[in-house]
């Protein structure tokens, strides 16, 4: 158990310690989409909880391991990819579906056994389905809302 608190941990604080490199530019660019896609995120968590598609456990005080994982390395990676990628849809779409797919057929064993969360009636390939059409919305809604003066 105490292993699983610390593993929450790290998981909130160190991929923030990457967010300097990003620029202050960056980071004020892209964090209203991270923000929007955590809490579309959280939505989701919450509607699939319900549907039993998934099951998440108890992370530190009120909050569920899911949280750690979504303020963490879910938000940060965002912000990263929409850096790296925005204006370059093909190359946006090959990353995201690449990194979704290293975390679903190899990091998601690792998260069941810090009991972070797991697949319960949901089989990998639909989970990758769903990581899909939230990477097209998290592009979306950085198009729409982004100026057109900033756009490439």
């Amino acid at each position: 158990m105490k292993n699983q608190k610390l593993f929450l941990l790290a998981l909130l604080v160190l991929p923030w310690l990457t967010v300097p490199l990003l620029g202050r530019k960056a980071f004020k660019r892209f964090l209203p989409t991270a923000i929007f896609m955590c809490t579309f995120t959280k939505a989701l968590d919450l509607y699939g909880e319900k549907k039993n598609w998934w099951k998440f456990y108890n992370g530190i005080g009120p909050f569920n391991s899911m949280n750690f994982m979504n303020f963490g390395p879910y938000l940060v990676t965002s912000l990263w990819i929409l850096k790296m990628t925005f204006g370059k849809f093909p190359l946006y779409i090959i990353s995201n579906t690449v990194l979704h797919m290293f975390f679903i057929f190899g990091g998601l064993k690792f998260v069941e056994n810090f009991k972070i969360f797991s697949l319960e009636n949901l089989s990998k390939i639909k989970y990758l389905s769903i990581n899909f059409l939230r990477a097209l919305i998290l592009y979306g809604f950085q198009y729409i809302t982004l100026p057109t003066k900033n756009r490439k």
